[in-house]
C-alpha cells in the first residue's frame, strides 16, 4: 500500500511538472511562431511600401516588358521575395519566379483576394497554396501609381521559412522534453519519498495498532496535517492503553469474585460474564465478548433476564432454582440498572450460589429435630417410670427393680447419644488433634474383636478373619481407627440374626492402600437408603436400631474420621442378603497435593 502511494505521488508530481513544462513549451512555441510570423509580415510589408514609393511614378526605363522583368528579378533577389506586377485588369505584367515566356500563360489575377482587396481598399493580404510555385505563400499587394494607379505590386514570401523555424524549434526542444519528463519523474519520486516518509511512519504505526501492538509512540514534530494525525494517533494510543489497563483491572477484579456476574446492554444482549458465570452456565468465549441471551443454558434464567430488561425492575436477593454445570442449584439473584445521562444502558446481575447455605440450614433444622426426637424417647421413658415409682411402685420390689433397670437402660442410651453428639460436633468443628503413627491393621482388628467377643458369643455369630501376615502398616491415629473398626463390627453384630449370623473380615493390599472389608449376612440395606446411611441420625430400621441401643450417629462419625485420614469408605448391600463395608486406608502419608511425605506427621488437626 505504501509503495503504491509513493508511486502514485511520484507519478502525479512528475506528470504535473512534465505537463507544466509541455504547456510552457507549447505556449512559448506559439508565441515565438506568432512573433516570427508578425516580424515576417512587417518586414514584407515594409519592403512592399518602400518599393511602392520607388515606382509610384512609372520608371522611364520600363519601356519594354523585359526591362520590367529585370527590375522584378533584381528586387526579388535583393529582398528574397517573389515580386509580381499586375495591371489593373488582372493580367500579370511581370513575375520574378517565372521566365518571360510563361508569364503570358498565367491566369488572370484580378479575383485573387490580395489583388481584389488592394484595388478596393488600397491593401490586400492572403495566405494560400500557390499553384505556380507549388508551395504555401504569404501574399501582400498594394496599388502603385499617382495620382491614378497603373498597376498592382505584389510581394509574396514562402511560408517554409516559418515552418523551417518551427521544425527547428521542435527538433531542438523534443529531446529536452524527454529529458524534462525523465527529470520530472525523478523529481516526483524524490518528492514522493520525502512526502510519503511521515505517511509511512503513520501507516506502520497504524498497522501495529490494528494487530494489538500499542508499544511506542510516533515522534513526528511537524506542524502540518501529518503532525496533527501523529498527535491524534498518540492520543488514541494513550486512551487504548488506559482502556486496556482498565479492562485488565476489571478482569482481575471480576475473576476474583466468587459470585457469578453477568452484564447486559440496552438491547438485552450479554456484554460481560465473569469466569464464575462462564463456568456455572457453560458460557464460552472471552469475558467481554457480546453474545445473545440464548447462550444462557437455563431457560428460567433467560426469562428472568428478559423480564428485568423489559420492565426495568430491580431484583433484590430473589431466589431461583437453576440448572448449572453442578446440577440444580439454588441461586440468589440481585440486579442493578445501569444509566448514563438518565438513559438506560444495561443491567448488572449478581448470582450467588446459596445451595450449600440452604442445605446447611436444612441440615441444622433436621439435626435439631432429630436430636430433639432422639432425646425425647429416653427422657419419656425415664419420666414415665420415675412417676410410676413415685406413685407407689417403689414399694413393690418385684416391679421396682424392673423399672429401675429400664430407667438405667434409657439413661445409658441418653448418655451414649449425648457423647456421640459431642464427639461428632468436635470432629466436624476440627477440634480433634490426630496423632498419626504406623498401625498394624491386623492387631487393630483383633483388639476390636476381643472387645466385642461377648456380643459375638451371645448371638452365636460365626466370625471369619482373613488378614494375611506381612501386610504393610497404615498410618493412622490408633484411637480413632479403633473407633472406626469397632463401629463397623458392632453394626454387623447388631443386624445379623442370632445363631445364623456370619461375619467375615478380610484385608489385602490394593496399590498404595490397604483394603479392609467387613461382610455380614444381616438384614441388608435397601438401594434407596445406601446414599444416606452416613447421614446423622439416619437409620434403615429405626425400631430395631433403638432396640439395640443405636444412636444413628455411628456411621457419620466413621465417615468423618476416615476422611480425616485421607481414606475412603464405601458400602455394598442387598436386602436380606447382607452388607459389605469397605474401608480404604493409605499405607503411606501424603500431603494435600497427594505427594508422599518422607517423614510421616505425628500430629495433625482434623481438617473438617
Amino acid at each position: 500500500m505504501l509503495n503504491k502511494l509513493s508511486v502514485k505521488l511520484a507519478l502525479v508530481i512528475g506528470m504535473i511538472v512534465f505537463c507544466s513544462v509541455v504547456v510552457s513549451y507549447l505556449t512559448a512555441r506559439h508565441q515565438v511562431t506568432e512573433s516570427v510570423v508578425m516580424a515576417t509580415k512587417q518586414g514584407l510589408y515594409r519592403d512592399l511600401l518602400l518599393n511602392k514609393e520607388m515606382i509610384e511614378q512609372k520608371p522611364r526605363q520600363w519601356q519594354t516588358s523585359e526591362q520590367v522583368n529585370i527590375w522584378a528579378k533584381q528586387v526579388a533577389r535583393t529582398l528574397e521575395v517573389r515580386v509580381t506586377l499586375i495591371d489593373l485588369d488582372g493580367m500579370v505584367i511581370s513575375d520574378s519566379s517565372l521566365p518571360p515566356s510563361k508569364i503570358a500563360l498565367m491566369e488572370n489575377h484580378k479575383e485573387r483576394p490580395e489583388v481584389k482587396n488592394a484595388l478596393e481598399n488600397g491593401y490586400g493580404e492572403n495566405t494560400r497554396y500557390s499553384q505556380t510555385v507549388k508551395e504555401y505563400q504569404l501574399y501582400m499587394a498594394v496599388p502603385v501609381g499617382l495620382p491614378k494607379p497603373y498597376a498592382i505590386l505584389r510581394f509574396s514570401k514562402p511560408l517554409y521559412d516559418i515552418g523551417f523555424f518551427d521544425t527547428g524549434i521542435r527538433q531542438e526542444i523534443t529531446p529536452s522534453l524527454f529529458l524534462a519528463l525523465f527529470l520530472s519523474l525523478i523529481a516526483g519520486f524524490l518528492a514522493a519519498f520525502f512526502l510519503a516518509r511521515p505517511i509511512r511512519t503513520l501507516a506502520f504505526t497504524a498497522q501495529k495498532r490494528i494487530h494489538g501492538d500499542i508499544s511506542g509512540s510516533i515522534t513526528l514534530h511537524r506542524k502540518d496535517e501529518t503532525g496533527v494525525i501523529a498527535r491524534a494517533l498518540n492520543v488514541m494510543t494513550d486512551e487504548i492503553r488506559k482502556l486496556q489497563h482498565r479492562e485488565e483491572w476489571l478482569r482481575a477484579v471480576f475473576s476474583g469474585i466468587r459470585e457469578a456476574i453477568i452484564v447486559t446492554d440496552a438491547t438485552g444482549d450479554i456484554t460481560m460474564v465473569n469466569p464464575a458465570a462462564s463456568r456455572m452456565f457453560r458460557i464460552n468465549g472471552s469475558m467481554f465478548k457480546p453474545r445473545p441471551l440464548s447462550h444462557l443454558s437455563d431457560s428460567k434464567l433467560q426469562e428472568l433476564f428478559a423480564r428485568v430488561h423489559s420492565t426495568r425492575v430491580t431484583l433484590h436477593k430473589e431466589e431461583l432454582s437453576l440448572m448449572t454445570t453442578k446440577g440444580a442449584r439454588i441461586m440468589q439473584i440481585s440486579s442493578m440498572p445501569l444509566t448514563k445521562e438518565e438513559l438506560f444502558t444495561g443491567t448488572v446481575f449478581v448470582l450467588n450460589d446459596i445451595t450449600k447455605l440452604r442445605n446447611l440450614e436444612k441440615i441444622r433444622r433436621d439435626f435439631v429435630a432429630s436430636v430433639s426426637h432422639e432425646l425425647r424417647t429416653p427422657l419419656t421413658v425415664i419420666t414415665g417410670y420415675t412417676e410410676t415409682l413415685l406413685d407407689g411402685a417403689m414399694h413393690e420390689p418385684e416391679h421396682a427393680t424392673a423399672f429401675l433397670q429400664t430407667i438405667l437402660l434409657a439413661t445409658e442410651q441418653l448418655t451414649a447419644l449425648v457423647n456421640d453428639v459431642l464427639d461428632l460436633s468436635r470432629i466436624e468443628s476440627g477440634q480433634i488433634e490426630y496423632t498419626f503413627s504406623a498401625v498394624d491393621l491386623k492387631r487393630m482388628v483383633q483388639k476390636s474383636v476381643d472387645l466385642l467377643k461377648p456380643a459375638l458369643d451371645k448371638k452365636q455369630i460365626r466370625l471369619d478373619i482373613h488378614i494375611p501376615d506381612g501386610l504393610p502398616t497404615v498410618y493412622a491415629d490408633p484411637r480413632y481407627l479403633d473407633i472406626v473398626v469397632r463401629n463397623l463390627l458392632d453394626n454387623a453384630i447388631k443386624y445379623v440374626d442370632d445363631q445364623n449370623g456370619k461375619i467375615r473380615i478380610t484385608a489385602f493390599k490394593s496399590d498404595d492402600h490397604l483394603r479392609l472389608e467387613i461382610e455380614d449376612n444381616g438384614i441388608g440395606i435397601a438401594k434407596s437408603d445406601l446414599g444416606r446411611i452416613f447421614e446423622r441420625f439416619y437409620r434403615v430400621d429405626k425400631a430395631r436400631s433403638r432396640e439395640r441401643g443405636g444412636t444413628g450417629l455411628g456411621l457419620a462419625i466413621v465417615k468423618h474420621i476416615v476422611m480425616a485420614h485421607k481414606g475412603n469408605i464405601d458400602v455394598r448391600s442387598r436386602v436380606n442378603l447382607g452388607s459389605v463395608f469397605t474401608l480404604m486406608l493409605r499405607t503411606e502419608w501424603v500431603d494435600e497435593e497427594g505427594s508422599p511425605l518422607k517423614q510421616n506427621p505425628q500430629t495433625t488437626q482434623d481438617p473438617l
